[in-house]
């Protein structure tokens, strides 16, 4: 399996650490077909563009590194979750703009409205250090992942279960519904292993991106690839993977199971 595209990186218009052209020679040198510059939404603490009209800057930027590198620039947004009700932070033009659509959940952000940042983002910050706490807000988090993906025409989840704790089989469950992936972020470690086995017994696509914000991470997917091995995940449910030349379908399951009949090998 061939993993040609990394569809979540970062450049110095929001957290990351690079220009945009600077993130697009380094996937060129990984030899990726496709590279998404992938800045935070507007209403992210401290990190996020500042304002929606970042992505438009970036798309005119798009056209001319891909020519120059010949890599396929593509350019989408890691929206927030700013709601329980599933609203994210970009306005609907600019999502229809877009060309990856991402949305996570984040401790650091102004919700709507403002003051949900008091009583759902600042437990869940409070969560990353105290387990009990961290649990008691999961039903919340997942309630509003779920909204956000029926909500919007999101193309992947982005690290789901990272900091903000959800049930990853109900997020599995509406993403395989709405037709949207959920991601394997090798930039965070977190229960990757669980996003997995949630999406295989659901039936809902995976994706693997490196969450890179420096140069040197942009197509750093090994550990991704490992994880699609390790449960033998045909390149059919994975958006950014392709078959190499000559493999056979390898699946871990009788292929008349239903997809929320997965055996787990290890």
């Amino acid at each position: 399996m061939e993993l040609f595209a990394d569809w979540h990186t970062h450049t110095n218009y929001s957290d990351g650490r690079a220009t945009a052209e600077e993130m697009v020679a380094a996937a060129a040198r990984r030899g990726l077909a496709q590279v998404a510059l992938t800045d935070h939404g507007p209403r992210a603490m401290f990190i996020g563009v500042r304002d929606a009209g970042v992505y438009r800057e970036l798309k005119k930027q798009a056209a001319p590194l891909s020519e120059k590198y010949g890599v396929q620039v593509l350019v989408g947004a890691e929206a927030n979750v700013i709601s329980l009700d599933g609203e994210i932070d970009l306005p609907p033009e600019i999502i229809k703009e877009l060309d990856i659509l991402i949305a996570g959940l984040h401790p650091q952000v102004w919700c709507r409205p403002w003051w949900k940042t008091l009583n759902w983002i600042l437990p869940n910050r409070l969560g990353k250090s105290i387990y009990q706490l961290r649990e008691m807000m999961r039903r919340d988090n997942t309630r509003a992942l779920v909204a956000a993906v029926h909500r919007n025409p999101l193309t992947f989840v982005g690290h789901p279960d990272l900091v903000m704790a959800v049930d990853l089989d109900e997020v599995a469950r509406a993403c395989a519904v709405a037709g949207c992936a959920m991601e394997i972020n090798t930039g965070h470690h977190y229960d990757r292993d669980g996003v997995v086995q949630a999406a295989l017994r659901r039936g809902a696509s995976l994706v693997v991106n490196s969450d890179a914000h420096f140069p040197g991470s942009v197509g750093d997917l090994a550990a991704g690839a490992a994880l699609l091995d390790k449960y033998r995940v045909p390149p059919e449910r994975v958006l950014n993977a392709r078959r190499a030349p000559g493999n056979r379908p390898d699946f871990p399951f009788n292929e008349t199971d239903a997809p929320g009949n997965y055996v787990f090998l290890h």
